[in-house]
């Protein structure tokens, strides 16, 4: 009789051990073929300044590189060189930048390696103190425009060409003869090595103020169109996006001495996927999208352009490029060109400090 009392007991606890762990169980989940998800990964992008034109490039690629990569996620934020240095900051895994931006990348960035297929000219202007620091993404050159309403007679009549397989309307440059810069004409340009370019193209160079050329590209840009002056010093990506809606002639230099260029560093435990995107971005399927910004290719083995000034630039580059240092101080180059630019020092010696 108590062996069966204790048997009895035992069954009760047993039974009410099963029904607390039933009640306290989470319900199974019904699995459905195709729900589970890749963990999503975020990677965040800061952008200090860029050149007239690659952000949109980055941006149309962002989407077709997250497209490529299921679980890939990207956030793209401008800020101020300030925020870098911030105590409370929280850097991002990838900083884009232009030559003048950053200093002592050393402090900051993840030296670089593996770089293949971009121009050694580009790649030398990324570096500091031996070490690549900066990847070049794109770069853009400087043009001459002049309102063909000073010499209507002048105007290129844009024309029909092939880009990429694409139709589009680009200037012939060999449509018109290149006569020298007009006397009547009044000439913007941006401060830094744009007064390189003046002094290649121009064989008469004007006197300029000493006040000449303390803007930046975007505002020469603006007050261009807004018919402020009857020249301007532009970048290549401006004058494509002027098109043909403004009737210009267009000089062009026989080389190309730029500080256009569009860097991006990777800081210190970033992503693993960081890599990945740089390497995207310097893909052949990614440098063929700049074309829509009249940009050009930092790869050695492509070109993007048949006809117009965008042609002409890549030609010219693809004979000489000189790239400003991406780390160098700003005022040293403004000064350098200024010297260059009135014929008290060669190009050689002018250019030498600052690549």
């Amino acid at each position: 009789m108590k062996h069966r009392r204790l048997i009895v007991l035992a069954a009760l606890l047993l039974s009410g051990i099963v029904v607390w762990f039933g009640l306290h169980a989470k319900p199974a989940r019904e699995h459905l073929p195709g729900a589970e998800q890749a963990q999503r990964q975020l990677l965040r992008i800061w952008v200090v300044d860029a050149i007239g034109g690659s952000e949109s490039w980055l941006r149309d690629c962002l989407k077709d590189w997250e497209k490529a990569n299921p679980g890939a996620m990207t956030f793209l934020r401008r800020v101020s060189a300030d925020e870098l240095v911030r105590e409370d900051a929280v850097l991002p895994d990838i900083l884009l930048y232009t030559p003048g931006s950053i200093a002592e990348p050393d402090k900051l960035f993840l030296p670089l390696s593996g770089e293949t297929g971009v121009k050694e000219e580009l790649l030398r202007a990324g570096r500091w103190k031996g070490q690549q620091y900066g990847l070049p993404l794109c770069f853009g050159g400087y043009a001459l425009a002049i309102d063909s309403s000073i010499e209507p007679h002048l105007a290129v009549t844009p024309a029909p060409t092939t880009l990429l397989g694409k139709p589009r309307v680009t200037a012939d440059p060999a449509a018109t003869p290149t006569p020298g810069f007009p006397a009547s004409a009044t000439l913007l340009a941006p401060k830094g090595c744009g007064l390189f370019t003046l002094g290649l193209i121009l064989d008469e160079r004007p006197a300029l103020p000493e006040g000449f050329a303390t803007t930046d590209a975007a505002d020469v840009f603006l007050r261009f169109q807004a018919k402020q002056a009857s020249s301007a010093l532009l970048t290549t990506g401006q004058v494509t996006a002027l098109g043909s809606t403004v009737p210009l002639r267009i000089m062009t230099p026989g080389q190309v001495i730029t500080d256009q260029v569009f860097f991006a560093s990777v800081f210190p435990g970033a992503s693993n996927s960081a890599a990945q995107l740089l390497t995207y971005l310097t893909s052949a399927e990614a440098q063929r999208k700049l074309s829509g910004q009249g940009l050009h290719t930092v790869r050695d083995d492509l070109r993007l352009y048949v006809s117009g000034t965008e042609a002409l630039i890549e030609t010219a580059a693809s004979h000489s490029l000189a790239a400003i240092n991406a780390y160098g101080n700003a005022a040293d180059t403004e000064a350098a060109a200024w010297q260059f630019f009135h014929g008290r020092i060669t190009l050689d010696d002018a250019l030498l400090p600052l690549l």
